[in-house]
């Protein structure tokens, strides 16, 4: 299992940042640290449970089971346990919100037995957890997930300092049984430059008004001066019932001053075509986004407080906008099953960094 990076910030924080926070290199975990997860029992006939919880539950009703903790690792490790809402990343695709952070969605029906376990070195634990779901709960898919947090930080030293929190975090993607589906929505879309930067984007803001979680299509397509046309299609990953997010689609082409009309179409399997048309001027050129590979060298750039070349900025940003969703957080390009639909086990290096300057 991989090691990531994930800013301890709110999760809405700019796409373009989080993206550029998971790509940088993962402080060393401690000697002999391993934590891996699996479900005790899957259903033969759904691979996806194999990877992550996925069980049928009716209103009023309980789902228990339990999870296998094992520890790799040459010496014990403590792990605190916490349940974790699931959520809608900035660039979609499902991440689990902070041990901290409030619980205010499926994370509240999901009960860990301990919040906090002991793993013995090369050995296995069960953890049992109990799902309740409310007798008010409505149809569709909801995301929650368990943490399992590593209480032993490690600490970089100097004006740039990582301090490093290993979980790991298996999802329980809660059926409730009923009618409903994905629908996805868009609202409008603006001309941006990315954070950093002075390439250019188009954010669409769009969002899932169903009960039931999907990957939508985006179209973008954008008219402006001197007859300039271009269509740039995006796949985008999970997004959430009842979630909205502000989708940027990084820009290949440089953008001149002047008026500009935007059509953004939304595709989901088995329903029509959702097409919001927005208009936008521009007074300031914005330039290309770079093909991934691409190099600029410049001078070093700021922003919030932290210093990163120009270049990484570009070509990280670049690789997020035509790359599709990122999964901050969440699994830090840990590769899934193609069974996943909505991010099931998730190795995480969650990170706060502190600039002396």
């Amino acid at each position: 299992m991989k090691l990531a990076l994930r800013s301890r910030r709110a999760l809405g924080v700019a796409a373009a940042v989080a993206v550029v926070l998971s790509w940088l290199p993962a402080a060393p975990a401690s000697a002999g640290f391993g934590i891996s997860l699996r479900p005790a029992h899957a259903d033969p006939a759904d691979p996806a449970t194999k990877a992550y919880f996925k069980p049928s539950v009716t209103p009023g009703e309980t789902f228990t089971d339990q999870i296998i903790v094992t520890n790799t690792g040459d010496t014990p490790v403590v792990l605190a346990v916490s349940s974790v809402d699931g959520l809608t990343a900035a660039t979609s695709g499902a991440v689990y919100g902070n041990r901290q952070d409030q619980v205010t969605k499926a994370g509240g029906w999901v009960t860990p037995s301990a919040a906090t376990v002991t793993v013995a070195p090369h050995s296995e634990l069960p953890v049992p957890f109990t799902v309740k779901v409310p007798k008010d709960a409505g149809a569709g898919d909801h995301l929650a997930g368990i943490a399992f947090e590593d209480t032993h930080q490690t600490s970089g030293s100097g004006k740039f300092a990582v301090t490093q929190v290993v979980r790991s975090v298996m999802g329980v993607q809660v059926v409730v049984p009923g009618p409903g589906a994905f629908a996805v929505h868009v609202g409008g879309s603006k001309l941006d430059s990315l954070p950093g930067v002075s390439a250019a984007s188009v954010v669409v803001t769009l969002g899932n008004n169903g009960v039931r979680l999907g990957k939508p299509e985006l179209s973008v397509a954008m008219t402006g001066p001197d007859g300039y046309q271009k269509t740039v299609t995006r796949t985008l990953d999970t997004i959430l019932p009842g979630d909205t997010i502000d989708y940027p689609v990084a820009w290949p082409d440089v953008l001149k001053t002047g008026a500009y009309t935007i059509t953004a179409t939304a595709t989901a399997p088995g329903a029509p075509p959702v097409v919001q048309t927005s208009s936008a001027r521009l007074g300031t050129v914005l330039g290309a986004v770079p093909a991934p590979g691409v190099v600029t060298p410049a001078p070093i750039s700021k922003h919030s407080g932290r210093s990163y070349p120009v270049w990484f900025l570009v070509a990280v940003v670049a690789a997020a906008g035509i790359g599709g969703g990122l999964m901050l957080g969440r699994r830090g390009h840990v590769k899934r099953p193609a069974e996943e639909p909505a991010g099931a086990l998730a190795t995480e290096g969650a990170a706060q960094y502190r600039s002396d300057h």
